[in-house]
């Protein structure tokens, strides 16, 4: 794991969940506080995909269920509408 400050933003890289040992996931933070908020993403940086199909390989959620976790864990309010993920599992 690599986590930068820049400014009031902060971002980190994290190894991939699924599919394991691909590549890396960067996550990052952007703090507002004059408006009390954080906005935060987790995002693949690499996708795979299976010959013939051309939808990429699901990453399982992995990186929403680790936003939530975080989330939680800090006690944050989620804001806006609720995200589901992939039915695709």
């Amino acid at each position: 794991t690599n986590i930068q400050k820049i400014g009031i933003d902060l971002h980190a890289t994290i190894p991939t969940e699924y599919p394991p040992g691909l590549s890396y996931d960067d996550i990052e933070f952007i703090l507002r506080p004059d408006d009390n908020l954080v906005l935060y993403r987790s995002v693949s940086r690499t996708s795979v995909f299976v010959y013939p199909l051309t939808q990429p390989v699901s990453d399982k959620n992995s990186n929403l269920n680790r936003l939530e976790k975080i989330r939680d864990k800090l006690g944050w309010d989620e804001l806006g509408m609720r995200q589901e993920g992939s039915k695709r599992i």
